[in-house]
């Protein structure tokens, strides 16, 4: 008979059988890996945000100001309540420059169901190319933790606490080299590893980077056709801003700028992308004037300080604050040498199967 095609025996902890749940596993193995992914994404998150500032004269220059800046920093908190799933907290700092962006990050995942937080701790870089370059800075922590989530998950709650930090402790240990190696390596993500829409996005956000008229155009565009009005003007000052809590309320208005950008050149750009590119209002379940915004801006600069965002719908909600400084930046060094990302998650989750299968039968 073929050995190689009868199924692997179910590996037990102390005579306690483990059945894993790939469902569980595999959302919590998402949910990092999402994480990892936003903090990639964070700086554009911000900028796209920075698009949709408000009118009076202070608002509408710090919006075009900030448009038309080639750099700038950030440092605050992004909150994500997934209702169902879960809630993401991550206190980030991102500086973006030339088309190179960087964030670190200190994140928490608090997942429905599981009782421990997951801690991430990491840094990422964001190439002029798109290439993206991520390292995890606490991978022991996170690596023992998520050990700790599954075998809690998959005995069904028949191991004490003792027992799933012996398996823990084991486990850690069997991989001590893979999680050292780990913690002090950069893994990157090629454009082309993700896809033709991405690398097409990043053009046109490199024409935005490299062409001051581009900027300009959008600039302009924002200028003429603002669809917020001024809710409050007695914000308390922030970073050295003065507050403003802002409402949109000019469909009009939006829908010209909609129009005025799809024909802009960056427009015309992105619209090559892809049907994921193009913005419709039809297919929005929330949008901004549902929300509360809050902007803090120069006195006499007219540069943005801060943005506070608050965005809720039946699915999620978020809760994003940062403090700006416009035309300021930090040295952001690609990493000269990283792995795949792919290769990284292969050989973790098969150390991580190695470590299941030989500790658990201890």
């Amino acid at each position: 008979m073929d050995q190689g095609n009868q199924p692997a025996p179910q590996p037990q902890y102390n005579g306690v059988p483990m059945q894993p749940k790939k469902k569980k596993t595999g959302l919590i193995i998402g949910i990092v890996l999402g994480v990892i992914a936003l903090i990639a994404i964070i700086s554009a998150v911000l900028v796209y945000f920075l698009w949709w500032q408000n009118p009076e004269k202070m608002v509408t220059d710090a919006v075009s100001n900030a448009i038309m800046a080639k750099k700038m920093t950030a440092d605050g908190k992004v909150v994500i309540d997934m209702r169902d799933q879960g809630k993401i907290e991550l206190n980030v700092k991102t500086a973006t420059d030339s088309g190179k962006s960087k964030a670190n990050i200190d994140a928490k995942l608090d997942i429905k169901g599981v009782e421990k937080n997951i801690p991430l701790k990491g840094d990422a870089v964001l190439d002029s190319d798109g290439t993206i370059y991520v390292k995890i800075n606490n991978f022991k922590d996170l690596y023992g933790t998520l050990l700790e989530v599954v075998m809690e998950s998959s005995s069904g709650g028949n191991l004490s606490r003792s027992q799933i930090e012996t398996y823990r402790d084991q486990a850690l240990e069997k991989m001590s080299s893979e999680i050292d190696k780990m913690s002090d390596t950069w893994m990157k993500i090629s454009p082309d590893e993700i896809g033709s829409e991405y690398k097409c996005g990043i053009n046109a956000l490199k024409k935005i980077q490299s062409d001051e008229s581009a900027r300009k155009e959008l600039a302009q565009i924002y200028q003429k056709n603002s669809s917020f009005t001024i809710k409050d003007s007695k914000i308390s000052d922030r970073n050295g801003g003065r507050g403003f809590e802002l409402q949109g309320n000019n469909k009009s208005n939006s829908s010209k700028f909609d129009e005025e950008f799809k024909n802009s050149s960056v427009g015309k750009a992105l619209g090559k992308c892809g049907k994921s590119n193009s913005h419709d209002s039809k297919d929005e379940s929330t949008s901004i004037d549902e929300s509360s915004l809050k902007v803090w801006v120069d006195r006499s600069s007219h540069e943005l300080k801060a943005l506070e965002l608050k965005g809720d719908s039946k699915k999620a909600s978020v809760e994003i604050s940062f403090d700006i400084n416009v035309n300021k930046s930090e040295e952001i060094k690609v990493p000269s040498s990283a792995e795949s990302l792919k290769e990284f998650i292969e050989g973790f989750m098969e150390g991580y199967s190695s470590g299941l299968s030989s500790t658990s039968t201890r």
